[in-house]
């Protein structure tokens, strides 16, 4: 789980990047793994919310078809991945300039 020092610090570098000086590269790849450290956790927590949902589904005699719970659950992680993925390439853009 990602504390909110570390993302004070991930604010703190994303507004050094938007100033004239920029960050080093030692900051870039800082910022690059407290970025990867915040997704992971945001993934995992969602996870973890997505199965307390499927279970109180069960347990309150829920009518949905186990075939379109299980494509709710999909298609939302696969916006997830794709919000992942743009988040990645634009880590790396930053991280190349």
């Amino acid at each position: 789980m990602i504390t909110e020092k570390e993302i004070a610090r991930i604010n703190e570098l994303y507004h050094k990047s938007k100033e004239g000086g920029g960050l080093t590269a030692e900051e870039k790849n800082e910022q690059a793994k407290l970025r990867r450290a915040y997704i992971d956790s945001v993934k995992a927590n969602l996870g973890v919310y997505l199965k307390d949902i499927k279970n109180a589904s069960k347990d309150a005699g829920s009518d949905m078809d186990p075939a379109e719970a299980k494509k709710n659950v999909k298609k939302a992680m696969e916006a997830t991945d794709k919000e992942m993925a743009e988040e990645k390439s634009h880590v790396i853009e930053v991280a190349e300039k």
